[in-house]
């Protein structure tokens, strides 16, 4: 018998999902997140599901939100930036451009790496990549005495490395040498091998901001997991939706930074469905993504608090809108997050000292919980605290705790549409063509109200929907992604020069993977052109069905399509030009459907509750999510209680089972 574990740490709880690979039966539970050692968290979690099956546990996979806090509370290592003599300022400088046009109060995010941490190389490589001026030990050693001792990390990123790597490689293996062997350097042409010298170094220095404290999490959990038997795989999350070795993503650390919302964007893409928004909501955030055409959407360049990323990132956006998020008082109207009452002391309801009123308070308030069963009948919640927070906090509005309860879901469901909006309406994409896939602790509770503001017929609860991120993992692919830069006009392009870059980043990858061991393993390619017209800065991503089919023709028309597509119009008598070339090479992974529940009884309501919806009382009934198998069916209102999540079906809609176990939820004016 062999299994699969998968864990998803988030900023209230720790998901744990353990799948048999031989019958698809899987397992799970939840615990709460150890911000001050996540491994102790995910620890207690696999503890619990496989005590006595570490021996049998083939593979891990991990994925966290701890890198993209650490970079959003900004506590992460004390790093140097090792930069090209007369380029120190690159990094401070950024772009020009102004994100927030019409924000006077905006102001440039402050670096993570100050400018007296930034040191000085007396090298050159010119933009064709001849080397001018070459690096020598002599070169480096006045560097080298102000980095040793100091710095738990270093970036290093030479002006114009990604044309030629010889300077930049020669700088590491001195610093490699010459400080201590603790010290983790951070190579550009390893990380973000393209032009644009702002976005590497960018790239460059998160990724070195973040990378000892993920090796420092990576290995703690390596060893107790060794302690513990486990002689298998430990996989982490990569933003690009794929999984990389634990050993290699402590060095990549910059790949892992949105690892946590990207699993429920794997998931979603196993639904049967073409269309599909997914969205997660957990303690702290609102995470959205979505499936077009039965592919996920990714981009080759994201952000980070301001910061630009060279890395291949599934398209997610993210608000602060989660169970944990705090109802607070602004100059006399009401507000919901972005602040989280966390883990710690988390909602009043949790009786674990929190005093701030939350998203999750307000459900109970309005009867859209069972106290009685939350979390399995774990949890014991506090009504009488509860209903004293919203008192209080009705109270500045001159409103009842009823009232303001209500208030509170009905701001934090507009904000959760409106980042749907974000995704969809203003990128041109009909929200109303899709179907919502409500999945983390939360999201099934406000996922029908959310689509009715959106005009959205069906909604979509998968099975255990608070821990789908976690078997999402369990279906990602071992992924690899590289890519150069290499300028020419689509007009000029030669096949022997198209075939050649493509084969080079191919026996780049192939190399990746004979160093992981599973170059023998089925395979597929992925290959890509970063496209625009000439003049332009920016770029599109233009795939390309078969990197062994060179169709000029077909390369312009793709390109007009998607430009077409995201601006309104095309010119199809400018001239095209290639920029980068990329490719990504994917090892699949078993993916195992779970089996189906049938029963010939009908869903029983366990019992009923009195609760409001548009401030009317109605009597919910309350059933349990194992009593639903396969066919059965119920109208609303009324609440599917289970361990990591509670679905509400609002007066109106009604929910059914469907043959892969997802609870399905559509409105009833159909």
């Amino acid at each position: 018998m062999s299994y699969r574990l998968a864990a998803d740490v988030g900023g209230t709880f720790t998901d744990i999902v353990l799948l048999n690979d031989a019958t698809g039966v899987y397992e799970t539970t939840k615990v709460l997140t150890t911000p001050e050692a996540l491994e102790k968290g995910i620890l207690k979690g696999f503890d619990e599901l496989a005590g006595d099956k570490y021996a049998e546990v083939t593979s891990i996979v991990h994925g966290t939100t701890s890198g993209l806090n650490s970079v959003i509370e900004r506590r992460g290592a004390h790093c140097a930036l090792v930069t090209t003599k007369g380029f120190r300022d690159v990094y401070e400088i950024a772009r020009a451009n102004r994100p927030e046009i019409y924000n006077i109060h905006y102001h440039k995010p402050e670096p993570l790496i100050p400018r007296k941490d930034i040191y000085e190389v007396d090298e050159r490589t010119s933009f064709d990549g001849t080397i001018e001026k070459r690096v020598t030990k002599e070169i480096m050693q006045e560097v080298i005495d102000k980095l040793r001792g100091n710095y738990d990390s270093v970036a290093v990123c030479l002006i114009n490395s990604y044309a030629n790597t010889e300077n930049e490689k020669e700088v590491c293996r001195i610093l490699e040498k010459e400080l201590d062997e603790n010290t983790i350097i951070t190579a550009s042409y390893e990380i973000a091998k393209e032009s644009r010298e702002y976005e590497r170094v960018s790239t460059s220095a998160l990724n070195a901001y973040v990378a000892p404290s993920t090796r420092r999490h990576v290995y703690a959990l390596s060893d107790e997991l060794k302690k513990r038997g486990f002689t298998g795989t430990l996989y982490m999350m990569q933003s690009s939706g794929g999984v990389i070795r634990a050993e290699l993503a402590a060095s990549k650390a910059v790949y892992t930074l949105m690892s946590g919302p990207v699993g429920g964007a794997i998931g979603a893409s196993v639904i049967n469905r073409d269309n599909i928004i997914g969205f997660d909501i957990g303690g702290t955030s609102f995470d959205v993504s979505i499936v077009v055409n039965n592919r996920i959407e990714t981009t080759v360049e994201a952000e980070i608090e301001g910061f630009p990323v060279l890395a291949p990132t599934v398209n997610v956006f993210s608000i602060g809108a989660g169970g944990g998020s705090i109802a607070w008082n602004e100059a006399g109207g009401m507000r919901v997050g972005p602040k989280s009452a966390g883990a710690v002391p988390g909602p009043v309801c949790y009786n674990r000292g929190g005093k701030q009123p939350t998203l999750t308070d307000a459900n109970l308030v309005l009867g859209h919980m069972s106290p009685k069963h939350f979390l399995g009948g774990r949890m014991e919640m506090n009504e009488e605290k509860t209903y004293e927070a919203f008192e209080f906090y009705g109270n500045q509005f001159d409103l009842d705790k009823i009232t303001a309860a209500e208030g509170v879901c009905e701001i934090a469901n507009h904000k959760m549409a409106d980042a749907i909006r974000e995704l969809t309406v203003k990128r041109g994409i009909d929200p109303r063509k899709f179907s919502i896939l409500a999945f983390g602790g939360a999201g099934p509770m406000h996922a029908a109200l959310i689509a009715e503001m959106l005009d959205i017929k069906e909604v979509i609860v998968p099975a255990n929907p608070g821990v789908f991120s976690a078997w999402g993992m369990l279906h990602a692919d071992i992924r690899h992604d590289t890519g150069k830069t290499k300028v020419s006009l689509l007009n000029d392009l030669q096949e022997d020069d198209f075939r050649r870059n493509f084969d080079e980043l191919q026996e780049e990858l192939d190399e990746v993977l004979k160093k992981e061991g599973i170059q023998g393993k089925e395979k597929k390619y992925l290959c890509t052109l970063d496209m625009r017209y000439f003049g332009q800065e920016y770029t599109i991503s233009v795939e390309i069905p078969d990197e062994t089919i060179f169709n000029k023709a077909q390369i312009e028309e793709d390109y007009s399509k998607i430009y077409e597509r995201l601006y309104g119009h095309h010119s199809s008598e400018n001239i095209i030009e290639i920029v980068n070339y990329r490719m990504t090479v994917l090892v699949p992974v078993n993916k195992v459907s779970a089996p189906q529940r049938t029963s010939d009884l009908p869903a029983k309501a366990l019992e009923q509750i009195q609760g409001y919806f548009e401030s009317k009382k109605y009597d919910i009934d309350i059933y349990k999510r194992e009593c639903l198998v396969t066919g059965s069916e119920i109208h609303g209102p009324a609440i599917v209680v289970e361990l990591t999540s509670t679905t509400i079906v609002p007066p109106g809609w009604k929910l059914w089972v469907d043959e892969s176990d997802s609870m399905i939820m559509t409105s009833g004016e159909e």
